[in-house]
């Protein structure tokens, strides 16, 4: 439209150029016509009607410069909107016959440049929202070239992940990962699958590859969750379920076995009888301290309500240890309170109880004849501590990494003591010790002892209830 416009204007330029060089043309034939006749009256109209021509000659070639770049600004800022590049806008003269397609152009250009903003904005909020997903992303095209990766995708690749165009291949080792990417490649359907990934440690990853077809072309979309710790719980829920009926079984049969045996006439030999029902007395108990002990996980991790007040640790530590007086005595093993008279602490009575009961009885169970028990406290603005020390015979090194699992007893050292238990003591002291936000720790030799520490946080004392 404005090339049209402008070729016409410059026509009618031209034109009108043309029509006063053919009057130029004619003046002076006259002018040199009223020469040759020395006629003064028409040399002096002929220089006049010269002089006017001159003016209108130079106006209009004034014009026609002027139109000639006005339409060149405008083609220039035309092929710059069609190549979506930025133009400076277009300032004509109110009178000037281009003032409304340039006022349209002007408007057309900043409405691109918002657009082209918008855009760029929404492009950056995306790529912000991908990069700070907790799931690795990676967009593939056709050429099988990666065009977007997210932080989370190098981490979990562990591998730096170049912002540059680059085949895929290029960061993607694992095998089955690899395949699945290119079944989708090869089907054009998006598939879903658990990758197993195998390094220090192995990791699940639950990743969806998605064929995403634009229209004339296609992305493969990768995106990749690790499932790990869900796997793990799961595990863990199968391997608890599975031990404790293995420990439940035990009980359980022997009381059904004992008892069969006493109703088939064994009832009627006092001895036999006597010693039967104190199995089945102590089978009895191990499965009710079995099944207290679930409970108690079962309450842990449910959620418990504290109610935290102030203790005087050494009276407290003082009552709880009356309850294993007797069972220490019966091995002459001696416990000493070291805590300090004056060690005042902010605690949940229960959990405290709960804590330390387990630390005490395991301490006397496995420790040696005629051994120590030394329970002591120390504390700083962040935390306090209370150590359980026994001189029983150790714990081997390799297994005290897995000494708060579930069920989980060291053979070589502990059960050659002989003790009943559930397996679950320490077990619920790590939950104990994890829904308080503490912690606890091991230290042990064999042949020299074992010493237990947790951890409390300082509580202020606005938890008061």
């Amino acid at each position: 439209m404005s090339s049209q416009l402008g070729m016409m204007m410059l026509n009618k330029i031209s034109r009108q150029i043309l029509t006063i060089l053919l009057m130029s043309i004619a003046v002076l034939v006259m002018l040199f016509y009223a020469f040759s006749r020395n006629n003064r009256g028409l040399t002096e109209l002929s220089l006049i009607v010269v002089g006017v021509i001159v003016v209108i000659t130079g106006q209009l070639w004034i014009r026609y410069r002027e139109h000639s770049k006005i339409l060149k600004q405008l083609a220039t800022m035309t092929a710059n909107i069609v190549s979506h590049r930025p133009a400076a806008p277009l300032f004509v003269e109110p009178t000037n016959p281009y003032k409304e397609l340039a006022d349209q152009l002007n408007e057309l250009q900043s409405r691109q440049q918002d657009e082209s903003k918008s855009i760029e904005n929404s492009n950056t909020e995306l790529i912000t929202i991908l990069s700070s997903l907790p799931v690795g992303i990676m967009v593939i095209d056709s050429s099988h070239d990666v065009i977007f990766s997210n932080h989370k995708m190098a981490t979990m690749l562990a591998k730096n992940i170049l912002t540059q165009v680059h085949p895929y291949t290029q960061d993607i080792r694992n095998y089955q990962l690899l395949s699945l990417i290119d079944d989708v490649f090869d089907s054009h359907k998006s598939k879903q699958a658990e990758v197993r990934n195998v390094g220090d440690t192995a990791i699940t990853w639950d990743t969806s590859v998605l064929f995403n077809q634009l229209a004339d072309d296609f992305h493969i979309l990768v995106i990749i969750y690790d499932i790990s710790d869900l796997i793990n719980v799961k595990q863990m829920q199968i391997d608890f379920l599975r031990n404790a009926s293995h420990e439940l079984k035990t009980p359980i049969t022997a009381i059904s076995g004992f008892t069969k045996t006493l109703l088939d006439g064994a009832m009627n030999d006092k001895k036999s009888l006597v010693e039967f029902l104190k199995i089945i007395d102590q089978q009895s108990e191990q499965l009710a301290s079995l099944v207290q002990d679930v409970l108690t996980i079962s309450h842990i991790q449910n959620g418990q309500n504290d109610h935290y007040q102030v203790i005087n640790l050494k009276t407290f530590v003082e009552s709880q240890l009356k309850s294993y007086k007797s069972t220490a005595a019966a091995q002459r093993i001696t416990i000493n309170n070291h805590v300090a008279a004056t060690a005042q602490v902010t605690a949940d009575a229960n959990t405290l109880t709960r804590v330390l009961g387990n630390l005490v009885s395991n301490a006397i169970k496995y420790n040696r004849p005629s051994g120590e028990i030394n329970i002591g406290y120390s504390a700083n603005d962040s935390y306090w501590q209370l150590q359980v020390a026994d001189t029983g015979i150790g714990i081997a090194q390799k297994d005290v990494s897995r000494l708060f699992e579930r069920f989980y007893r060291a053979d070589d050292s502990r059960t050659k003591q002989k003790v009943s238990g559930t397996g679950l003591g320490l077990s619920i002291v790590k939950e104990l010790m994890d829904a308080a936000g503490g912690t606890i720790q091991v230290k042990s030799q064999r042949g020299v002892g074992s010493t237990f520490i947790v951890e409390f946080p300082i509580v202020n004392d606005d938890v008061h209830s």
